[in-house]
């Protein structure tokens, strides 16, 4: 989804925006008048595509994740060298 406001626009045009640094992460605000009901309307469904899209996107990276985590616990566990107690004895009795 792609959401273009050109100046061209017959019924939208950019009224604001602003942005915001916070270390790594860069965030944009707009705001955008409408006054075309149908074009408000295209507006919103594409600005809820968008966040559905990012939403199961963040959702699966998550998944992966974690599904890593829990690959590398169980390949930790498996290479655990055996415990002092479990290792026989030398012949003769020596500890």
């Amino acid at each position: 989804m792609m959401l273009i406001i050109t100046p061209k626009a017959e019924h939208t045009r950019l009224k604001s925006y602003s942005a915001t640094t916070k270390g790594t992460v860069s965030i944009v605000k707009i705001e955008v008048e409408c006054t075309d009901l149908w074009e408000f309307n295209y507006l919103l469904q594409s600005l809820r595509e968008l966040d559905t899209e990012t939403k199961a996107m963040r959702a699966a990276k998550a998944a992966a994740a974690k599904q890593k985590s829990r690959k590398a616990e169980a390949q930790a566990l498996l290479s655990l060298p055996a415990s002092a107690k479990s290792l026989p004895l030398p012949k003769g009795g020596e500890a």
